[in-house]
């Protein structure tokens, strides 16, 4: 009998052992969780500092492209797809930021698709901007696109200066542009309003 009490003890403490145990891995998990995306995404594609890797594609537009030709410009490189819903969401914005920078290249790149599918994507949001075409994933598997959208911010001479893996916001653009030389706008079209980070006019403008 004794040794019966003494077995229901250590089953009684060892049960609520591993239930201790599972809490704490589990409020653990949920705790990091936010940190432990935010490191695999900051590791994915290429390094802030890096030079972007050269490219030739055809446009939409049935254009032959490199990504090299923009050397001296720079350029918001965009990855996604049609189906991809932030990509969605931000097509309207990026759409701004290419009408508003002349001196700013805006370039989505779309990842595995057919042209038909990219061009009812482009005339639904009426993009203007250069799509490139990257039919069999090349590109994406060069960059080490982890997620989409991915934006990257290359400057003049080639380097990425700052990355996004998430949906494009004003808030971002305004804080990720002044690093490859584009001034923040204070509002857009859309209504959607930003703080000018030097006080200045209305709208963006190239940087000095």
């Amino acid at each position: 009998m004794n040794k019966k009490r003494v077995w229901l003890a250590i089953s009684a403490i060892s049960a609520i052992g591993i239930c201790l145990i599972v809490c704490i891995a589990t409020g653990l998990v949920f705790r990091l969780a936010p940190d432990i995306r935010k490191y695999s995404l900051n590791q994915s594609s290429l390094k802030i500092g890096e030079a972007a890797p050269d490219f030739e594609l055809t446009s939409l537009d049935y254009r032959t492209t490199r990504l090299s030709q923009f050397k001296g410009r720079p350029v918001l490189l965009s990855i996604g797809a049609t189906w991809c819903p932030d990509c969605r969401t931000e097509a309207p914005l990026l759409e701004e930021v290419h009408k508003a920078f002349p001196g700013l290249v805006v370039l989505m790149l779309d990842s595995k698709e057919s042209p038909y599918d990219v061009q009812k994507f482009a005339d639904e949001f009426g993009i203007t901007h250069p799509i490139l075409l990257d039919r069999d994933g090349s590109v994406s598997k060069l960059y080490q696109v982890f997620a989409i959208p991915t934006e990257l911010f290359i400057d003049a001479d080639g380097i990425i200066r700052a990355k996004i893996i998430e949906k494009v916001t004003p808030e971002l653009l305004s804080e990720k542009l002044p690093l490859i030389g584009i001034n923040p706008w204070r509002e857009f079209q859309s209504g959607m309003e930003l703080r000018p980070l030097d006080g200045g006019s209305p709208w963006f403008g190239q940087g000095d």
